[in-house]
């Protein structure tokens, strides 16, 4: 059913490029420069007809010849990749992928290379490739690639056919392809099956002025049943970015409506909670996109926090993000716990940067003077620090303990500066002018 709504959406939108699946997407015949040696431009020059007369197993046997003279083809992205796509079309695709994941060590945004990575894990059998297949589409997407056209294609569906069939991933996808400014176009409607038009009145909760006597908790409720009907309204329009927007809202203000803690308001909390469960995909879909805004808006808030060398504000944030990962994980869904993970593990990152440099500007160091040795001789450069001698390599002693500081050392000594490293981040003290 969704195969054949977004194919008859894709005639409206225009016929689709075709995709060569099976046989490569090197985008047509790929084109040699003149300014390599004698030998290596045969070579490549062979390697290339083969090619592009898709004689896969001469190519693999041309290109490795080709390798092991000249090492240097390995940085040609162009022939790297028609080696996988020929090693692909020989049906070798374990070798296929591992020159591909190497590619993409290189250059992460190649998008032939990520939608040929796609099509050997859709095509594994292993749940967990299958996933990561759906990965790789997506990052495909954000790299420019029109995925939805092509897993859409006869050969795409014989491919993709089930990730076409998960609405989370559909909506992730055009989700990404929106970060891509090429102006795409939605093209699946994952709405329209588990959402039926609500009758009116038919989960409404009446409203006794007795039991909410507070205007504020009134407008409240109010707003809530409003968005309801605008998310209604939003999914059939297929308007994912409204969409989220709205869930965010919605999700803000039941979590303000239930600070009140009173009976009542529990009470219509969970029937309204109950009604974002009866939204089944459409809210794990765009649930999904809101706990990653919403991440990634934490992490941008550490970043602009560490730069401002607000610290304590940046872990703050930083347990935002593990009270957003521990929503995540409670979610049934697998793609939520590897978004949970992948945030928690930035947002660590960022937090222990953040600890360390806290640390770092607690450091009382006081370079009270510097002793340069003469040139050629063997005596080392000396500085004084809180009224301490010390060597390039020295660990430095805490003043208030006098035991030597876990992961702090000098680094280098200048004319007017002492350079230190604390675990792995080096900082430097200017020497401290007389009195």
């Amino acid at each position: 059913m969704h195969v054949r709504m977004l194919a008859s959406l894709l005639l409206v939108l225009g016929a689709a490029a075709p995709a060569a699946y099976g046989q490569g997407r090197a985008g047509g015949p790929v084109e040699l420069g003149a300014d390599a040696t004698s030998t290596e431009y045969v070579l490549r020059t062979q390697f290339l007809e083969a090619i592009n007369g898709a004689k896969w197993r001469d190519a693999i046997g041309i290109f490795q010849e080709m390798r092991k003279a000249f090492p240097q083809v390995l940085g040609d992205l162009r022939l790297v990749f028609a080696y996988a796509q020929a090693l692909y079309n020989v049906n070798d695709k374990a070798a296929s992928a591992t020159q591909l994941e190497e590619l993409l060590q290189i250059q992460d945004n190649h998008v032939d290379a990520l939608f040929l990575l796609a099509q050997i894990m859709a095509q594994s059998g292993k749940d967990q490739d299958k996933e990561r297949a759906k990965d790789y589409l997506v990052q495909s997407a954000r790299a420019g690639q029109f995925v939805l056209r092509d897993i859409s294609s006869k050969e795409g569906e014989k491919i993709f056919g089930e990730a076409l069939r998960d609405s989370s991933f559909i909506v992730r996808v055009m989700a990404a392809s929106s970060e891509f400014q090429v102006g795409s176009a939605v093209l699946h409607n994952p709405f329209a099956s588990p959402l039926q038009e609500r009758q009116a009145g038919e989960d409404d909760l009446p409203i006794d002025p007795r039991e909410v006597a507070d205007p504020r908790l009134e407008e409240l409720e109010k707003r809530i049943e409003e968005l309801f009907r605008d998310i209604l309204k939003l999914a059939e329009q297929r308007n994912v970015e409204e969409l989220i927007t709205k869930f965010t809202e919605l999700r803000a203000l039941m979590n303000e409506f239930g600070s009140s803690g009173t009976a009542e308001v529990r009470k219509k909390l969970e029937r309204f909670n109950q009604r974002l469960q009866d939204l089944g995909e459409v809210r794990l879909s765009i649930q999904l996109q809101v706990y990653i805004s919403e991440g990634n808006q934490y992490l941008r808030a550490m970043a602009e926090a560490i730069r401002a060398d607000e610290y304590d504000q940046a872990l703050e944030h930083f347990t935002r993000i593990e009270e957003l990962c521990d929503q995540m994980r409670a979610e049934e869904r697998e793609v939520f716990h590897r978004n949970a993970e992948a945030l928690y593990l930035r947002g660590k990152a960022n937090a222990d940067r953040a600890r360390r440099l806290k640390r770092i500007a607690e450091f009382q160091l006081n370079v009270e003077g510097v002793v340069l040795a003469p040139p050629g001789g063997s005596e080392p450069h000396s500085t004084i620090i809180n009224d301490r001698i010390y060597r390039e390599g020295d660990m430095v002693i805490d003043r208030v303990t006098d035991e030597p500081v876990a992961g702090l050392r000098v680094v280098e000594i200048l004319r007017t500066t002492v350079r230190f490293r604390f675990e792995d981040t080096e900082f430097i003290r200017e020497l401290k002018p007389p009195q």
